[in-house]
């Protein structure tokens, strides 16, 4: 190339590390070198599936051109560093470069550097590379401009402006940017013309997927142990001294591609242990031509048929069909995603030994996944690393909420999925991280209006990036089922939504390519279920209780579920009052315990009564919990208690009735499945739903309510799955007629605001959202807002994009002692106030927190003037506890008062609240 100005080489990328001399930087050039030379190393070297998330995003150029230019392009993604407003941050550079004759601007100091990137390649790079195609030029400004995880906020042309007035007098800026540009070029491009790559057909993937490219490049590229400052070297020298480092860096964080090529010949050959299902031989009878390509498969079938496993299967075929291996599963909840941490990780093990460790992706990750992976190798007598070592080698790099979407393998809850689609902080990188896999979401009968919404949109990204997605559920009412397929197909660029089959199949393998559907009706493993559902009228918790005790007194395991976790905690004291002390066996679950209690006792469960027990018919047990026990374990009952609750959910429920073969292990008077339902009745003997409400609509209760009396000539109905699963949900969810009756004003009225609050919802879920993956223009028109990224319900703002509706904080019970904060009311375990807590002390206090929904509480944790006791501590608040508050407890009645309301931390009951002044309003329940 031609020559350049030395001070070029002047102007720095990144600052000394602490202790180092001023002249110790890192060269914006040579870190500009050093994500090209990771970029470079990654495409040739690393997981295959990044080469092949690129070139189905970049459809339109030549695939080999592609790998060959896209080290270069991403070098300039750091060319705004090449400009005052940057160089000037700070003081020691400034005055630095100032003493050899820079002048700075001291409007410049607002302006992002990655801004100005995309700046300089939307006005410059037309002509620097002649012919070069509109569309590429979008794609590349978009990208490099998003490489810190939001997209440029303003047009272009006014960031132009402020760029030069920043300048104003020193027009060395201009031309350094320039021969930046030049020199990395000369350094890195092919021959050739850059135009002779074309452009992507489609702009909006194509955009995404480089720039979750460059994120993951650029993370690399700034670890300081892996390229540290060197800034005497010539850029010659240092392109062969980086690109060793990169190759190092590959090995040092496991990133390059180990696995063998995976292969599939059948599923009692991946699983050698179990004899196959019907839905699982199913999975075996589906042609090789369905799986090279995108696909949407839906299952439906009962609980217990199978469908992890299929759906693992499934994930193994397409991976052997595109000899990729990658997959994320999603899950409703993080109880239920940590329960599939353990089979996956069990499975993929098996697989690949220590290279197919999962990564566990959800907000409590960082707590709970170390503990599940270390329970789990010691349980198995025949692994060589029984604390996890070389696993969490294996996952190191990908430690942390956003890169954790990167590893090949893992788990999480369906939030993380939704994060793509909404407009927050790296929804790229997100997108990127799950571009290509095969994502298996479970459970997606369980999401509102308002998750759907977000699913639907998310699912054509989905398709739209090269994902196959598998989706799981006992059953689906046929719109809904319609509506994700539609979803999944336009985007892959079909807008006509799927026509089904009437009546639907039940059990059932759906699949939906571009081309092609097939409906798929499947057998059963455990043929007719039959159970006898009886509504009874809701007892006193005194009542509640005794009846529970009367029916165990000859053994059996008996759930209650309640729909309130007061109206369990309630029941359970109850019980407590009414038992011996070691009488009968009891256990309480619901949300409002401690992450680490609430743990404790899933494991409890699953050691009473999970598939593995061996119990005997004199055995008594009961359980009592909220809807942690519909969702969130694999577990078998003698008989089942349940409030009312929507048709599916009731279904759903009744899944853990006689779920295991448990043949002369049961006692006699519960030899024949029974689901107990209670409801309140008003004075006029007609249901009473206002206690339930806020938690599920009173027009579905309604039609449940409706639609399973039609069936009974008492209060009591057989219900036979799998073949009254399909009549009885569409029943319940029509909106197209309201039948005459007693009811029927009500049920009127209970319609008219389900969809009204229908409406309300996907609109509120809308306004969040990403860009639609088909539109033909860049990503980002005239500047754009992300919202703020708020999985977990802790934030409060109009700009707040929310996975799930409602609100709630996240609370953490403490206890002041010695100007220090303890978790025990005695003291133990102290964290001092005077410096920020250790990473071990992070954690702890994480494993202790409490979800709480109560409206007045989270309005005193959300007032700005709230007292310190409710904000911890310490100057700025670590990362891992942003999104949780301390809650202050008296030590010697560990309670507090706030709001109306007295919080107490029980070792029974878990946290209790406790109204106290009815002029706040009744609070929305945990669930």
């Amino acid at each position: 190339m031609d020559a350049y100005d030395p001070l070029l080489l002047q102007l720095w990328g990144k600052t000394p590390r602490a202790g180092d001399p001023p002249e110790q930087f890192h060269p914006a050039i040579f870190h500009m070198l050093d994500v090209a030379c990771v970029a470079e190393a990654l495409l040739r070297d690393g997981p295959p599936r990044l080469r092949r998330a690129l070139m189905h995003a970049w459809q339109g150029c030549d695939p080999e051109a592609l790998l060959a230019w896209l080290p270069f392009l991403i070098a300039t993604h750091d060319l705004g560093k090449i400009s005052a407003a940057f160089q000037g941050q700070v003081d020691a550079q400034r005055e630095r470069l100032a003493a050899v004759g820079v002048s700075f601007n001291r409007r410049s100091e607002d302006l992002y550097h990655a801004e100005m990137s995309a700046c300089w390649l939307h006005h410059e790079l037309h002509t620097r590379e002649m012919g070069v195609a509109n569309r590429l030029v979008w794609v590349v400004r978009d990208a490099m401009g998003g490489h810190h995880g939001r997209f440029a906020e303003g047009d272009m042309r006014t960031i132009r402006r402020r760029l030069t007035a920043s300048e104003r007098g020193e027009p060395r800026w201009t031309l350094w940017r320039a021969q930046a540009y030049a020199l990395l070029r000369s350094l890195l491009a092919p021959a050739g013309d850059l135009a002779a790559l074309g452009a992507p057909y489609r702009l909006r993937p194509a955009t995404v997927v480089l720039t979750g490219f460059i994120v993951w490049a650029d993370w690399m590229g700034s670890n300081e142990r892996d390229f540290p400052a060197a800034p005497g070297l010539t850029p010659e020298a240092y392109l062969d001294h980086c690109r060793r480092q990169a190759a190092k860096a590959l090995e040092t964080h496991q990133l390059r591609a180990a696995r063998p090529l995976p292969a599939y010949s059948s599923y009692t050959a991946l699983f050698p242990s179990f004899s196959p299902r019907p839905l699982q031989e199913q999975i075996d009878q589906i042609a090789p031509a369905w799986l090279d390509a995108p696909v949407l498969v839906l299952i439906e079938a009962p609980t217990g048929e199978g469908k992890t496993e299929a759906a693992l299967a499934l994930a193994r075929r397409i991976a052997a069909t595109r000899s990729l291996d990658e997959i994320f599963f999603a899950l409703p909840t993080m109880a239920t995603g940590n329960q599939m941490f353990t089979r996956l990780e069990t499975f993929y093990r098996s697989l690949y030994g220590a290279s197919g460790a999962v990564r566990l992706t959800h907000s409590q990750a960082i707590v709970v996944e170390e503990d599940l992976r270390r329970v789990m190798l010691a349980n198995d007598q025949d692994q060589a690393d029984p604390d996890g070592a070389s696993a969490a080698a294996a996952l190191e790099w990908f430690a942390g909420a956003k890169k954790a979407m990167l590893a090949p393998f893992g788990v999480g809850t369906v939030d993380q999925v939704e994060l793509g689609g909404l407009n927050v902080r790296h929804y790229a990188l997100r997108l990127f991280g799950l571009a290509g896999k095969v994502v298996v979401i479970d459970e997606i009968h369980a999401y509102d209006a308002y998750m759907s919404t977000i699913l639907d949109h998310t699912l054509s990204w989905l398709a739209a990036l090269g994902c196959s997605v598998v989706l799981l559920s006992a059953t689906l009412p046929t719109a809904r089922h319609q509506a994700l397929a539609a979803a999944f197909l336009q985007g892959l660029g079909q807008t006509t939504p799927p026509e089904l089959p009437d009546p639907m199949p039940y059990p059932a393998l759906s699949l939906y390519t571009a081309e092609q559907s097939a409906h798929t009706p499947t057998g059963v493993f455990r043929g007719d279920q039959q159970f006898t559902l009886r509504l009874i009228s809701q007892r006193t918790p005194a009542d509640e209780a005794a009846y529970l005790i009367d029916l165990v007194r000859g053994g059996g395991a008996v759930a209650r579920l309640c729909n309130r976790v007061d109206d369990a905690q309630m029941l359970y004291q109850e019980l407590q009052r009414q038992l011996p002390v070691d009488a009968v066996s009891r256990v309480l679950l619901h949300a409002r315990f401690p992450l680490r209690e609430r743990q404790n006792r899933e494991q409890r469960i699953t050691t009473l009564v999970g598939k593995e027990t061996q119990r005997t018919p004199d055995q008594a047990l009961i359980i009592v919990g909220t809807q942690v026990l519909e969702q969130s374990l694999d577990y078998d009952v003698d008989v089942m208690v349940s409030d009312f609750a929507p048709i599916d959910l009731l279904l759903q429920r009744a899944g853990r009735l006689h779920r295991h073969d448990r043949q002369g292990r049961r006692p006699p008077q519960h030899a024949v499945p029974v689901l107990e339902v209670t409801l309140p009745y008003d004075l006029h003997d007609a249901p009473d739903w206002q206690r339930w409400a806020p938690i599920y609509t009173p027009y579905i209760l309604w039609r449940t309510w409706e639609v399973l009396r039609a069936e009974m000539l008492t209060n009591e109905h057989t219900i036979v799955l799998p073949r009254d699963y399909r009549p009885l949900i569409e029943a319940v969810y029509r909106t197209d007629a309201v039948p005459d009756g007693p009811y029927a004003a009500a049920i009127t009225q209970a319609l008219a605001r389900y969809r009204r609050e229908t409406d309300e919802q996907q609109a509120q879920a809308r306004r969040p959202l990403v860009p639609p993956v088909l539109g033909n223009d860049a990503i980002v028109e005239n500047g754009a807002r992300p919202f703020i990224d708020d999985e977990a319900g802790a934030a409060a703002s109009w700009q707040l994009a929310k996975t799930r509706l409602g609100d709630r904080v996240s609370l953490v019970p403490v206890y002041r002692v010695n100007d220090a904060l303890s978790l025990h009311a005695n003291g133990a375990f102290q964290i001092p106030t005077d410096a920020e807590p250790t990473l071990e002390q992070q954690k702890a206090l994480i494993e202790h927190a409490v979800p709480v929904s109560d409206r007045q509480i989270i309005a005193a944790y959300r007032d700005e003037r709230r007292a310190r006791a409710l904000q911890w501590p310490w100057r700025k608040a670590p990362a891992l506890l942003r999104s949780l508050h301390p809650l202050p407890l008296d030590p010697g009645t560990h309670t507090a008062v706030m709001k109306g309301r007295r919080l107490r931390l029980d070792t029974n009951l878990g946290l209790v609240i406790e109204k106290l002044d009815a002029h706040y309003d009744e609070y929305e329940e945990d669930l």
